[in-house]
């Protein structure tokens, strides 16, 4: 792939942009002519083609899980029995270790009421007297994430939840940390639109350090994840709800 002439001399202007409809044309043309030498943003490469599991770690159990149809990678809800050991999330072959990383995604799910946790404003969850959990009903159509450095502790959540799509790992989050650092993990916003249609994540991390645009607002800033490893792959997450990736490209940053 080439890269074009789209500049952005920072983060921001670059979320800005791609919000826009410059280079919101660019990626609909890329998307209808997956297989051409389309232009992408400058700096950052394709990692799904549209067509292929070039650059994803699609092994034979994952056959029948996800799929690709129409030009987005899709999680069948109907997958075949499980083998014991076997991990059927998805990852890219190559792992990374800075980055900036544009994704589409949507939940397909029929909406539904089901119980949820109820969270906390830093994402711990409410307990009642007893150290129960509280649980509350919630309108939801499915479940996912993607995974940074191919670790859970780094999930960036897609989800139903009051507090929004962009949560940084929610069970993994560290109790001996400071309340204000708990609550960056938080989104600062629920920018997630309805049922079945297509959001936009923009996530950077460096270091430990995570930023999340979503839908062209930040909901995540300077957000700490513990113990994270230097690199490691993109995941998207099997939590068997319906849902569909597409238009994912990725800029490595320099250390």
């Amino acid at each position: 792939m080439n890269p074009q002439i789209y500049s952005q001399t920072t983060r921001r202007k670059f979320i800005k942009t791609a919000a826009s409809g410059s280079l919101g044309s660019v990626i609909q043309c890329f998307s209808s002519h997956a297989a051409q030498d389309e232009p992408v943003p400058e700096g950052f490469t394709v990692l799904f083609d549209g067509q292929t599991w070039a650059n994803w770690q699609h092994d034979p159990h994952l056959d029948g899980v996800w799929e690709i149809a129409n030009g987005v990678i899709r999680l069948r809800t109907d997958e075949p029995p499980r083998v014991a050991g076997k991990d059927y999330n998805l990852s890219t072959t190559r792992k990374f270790k800075d980055f900036t990383l544009m994704i589409d995604w949507r939940l397909t799910g029929k909406p539904h009421v089901k119980p949820h946790q109820w969270l906390t404003d830093d994402g711990q969850f409410h307990t009642d007297a007893a150290g129960k959990v509280i649980m509350k009903d919630n309108l939801t159509w499915g479940d996912s994430g993607v995974y940074l450095r191919g670790v859970r502790a780094a999930q960036i959540n897609i989800w139903c939840q009051p507090c929004g799509s962009g949560e940084v790992g929610t069970k993994f989050k560290d109790t001996q940390a400071s309340h204000e650092e708990r609550i960056k993990t938080m989104p600062s916003v629920r920018a997630d639109k309805g049922p079945g249609e297509w959001n936009r994540f923009i996530i950077t991390l460096r270091g430990n350090r995570v930023d999340v645009s979503l839908n062209d607002k930040e909901v995540i800033q300077g957000a700490w994840v513990k113990d994270l490893p230097a690199e490691g792959p993109i995941t998207l997450q099997n939590h068997k709800d319906a849902v569909e990736f597409r238009l994912i490209f990725i800029k490595e940053l320099d250390h």
